[in-house]
């Protein structure tokens, strides 16, 4: 009868016990980080964010790349999505974000430039036009070419040979004129000399300027104390104006009432005194006809010889200085 003998069963070091669970947990994380870093990258390119397609057709297409970034006002709008050959060039095409859309109106026009001027990282600028419709998509806009080294060389070169030919007719009539070169460089060295002086000076005129602005601004603040003080002296004086205003108003309201009052007792009066005497005119009238009529009788009775004995006055007596006796005249 043979005897089975079972192998004796492997056991794993207890330091190797959990290098499984933490390979898997290494493996998580890994993967965790991965994730995050496509998921940055998808929202760095946009992928998350609605965008709408626009496009420009360029000579050529030196410089530009996809993923290129678009500016407005310096501020990040959108990218180049797409870059394909067309009958006029090249088409490039621009994805905007659909939040910076309204601020793109029609007429507005796209560039090549770079953020620091010549040197920096390449860009497409985009400059908005002056209509008040935005763009509509995958609409077309303008596109400026920018300028290369050679262009702006060329263009250095055109602004800078006028001032060489004007330095170089300078030096030629210097030349011409006889005078030396070195005296003129002395005395500009001495003029240079004087630089020091002539800024001591400008600095000592500034800082008297500055006191005498000091002086004016402390003489002006006391004008306009002494016109604040006037002010209120006017305002009080205008107030006591208001309160007095008034009550003369209401003295002179009254006065007026009382010689209305009095002019209008007086027409009255006049009226009256007038239709006095024109009753009063027929009695003075036959009054004085009544006196001339007993003038008259008194004369004719005057002339009756009755009469005109008794109303004979008597002579007068005198009396002789000798006698008594008084004698008829």
């Amino acid at each position: 009868m043979a005897v089975r003998l079972s192998a004796p069963r492997f056991s794993p070091p207890m330091r190797f016990s959990r290098l499984l669970l933490k390979v898997n947990a290494f493996l998580l994380v890994a993967l965790l980080l991965v994730a995050a870093f496509l998921g940055l990258v998808a929202y760095k390119q946009g992928w998350f964010v609605q965008q709408t397609p626009i496009h420009f057709v360029t000579a050529n297409a030196l410089g530009i790349n996809k993923g290129m970034p678009v500016k407005l006002y310096g501020f990040t709008v959108g990218s180049v999505s797409d870059m394909r050959l067309a009958p006029g060039g090249v088409d490039v095409e621009l994805s905007i974000i659909n939040a910076n859309l309204a601020r793109i109106p029609r007429g507005s026009r796209a560039r090549f430039a770079r953020e620091s001027g010549v040197v920096g990282a390449s860009v497409i600028e985009i400059i908005p036009g002056k209509a008040a419709v935005p763009l509509a998509a995958g609409e077309r806009i303008d596109f400026e070419p920018s300028r290369g080294i050679s262009e702006i060389i060329d263009d250095f070169r055109r602004q800078a040979v006028p001032a060489f030919n004007e330095i170089r007719q300078v030096l030629a009539q210097m030349r011409q004129s006889g005078e030396d070169v070195s005296v003129i460089l002395a005395g500009l060295r001495r003029e240079v000399d004087r630089l020091p002086q002539t800024h001591q000076a400008l600095r000592q005129f500034l800082d008297d300027a500055g006191r005498a602005s000091v002086d004016v601004s402390r003489d002006a603040s006391a004008a306009l104390q002494a016109a604040r003080q006037a002010s209120a002296g006017a305002e009080r004086a205008a107030a006591a104006v208001d309160r007095a205003v008034p009550l003369l108003s209401e003295k002179l309201a009254v006065t007026l009432d009382a010689l209305a009052a009095t002019s209008e007792q007086l027409r009255r009066t006049g009226v009256q005194a007038e239709q006095t005497l024109r009753q009063a005119a027929p009695v003075l009238e036959h009054g004085e006809a009544a006196a001339r009529e007993a003038s008259d009788v008194f004369g004719a009775a005057k002339r009756v010889w009755p009469i005109r004995d008794s109303l004979e006055e008597d002579g007068e007596r005198l009396l002789p200085i000798d006698s008594f006796d008084g004698v008829a005249r």
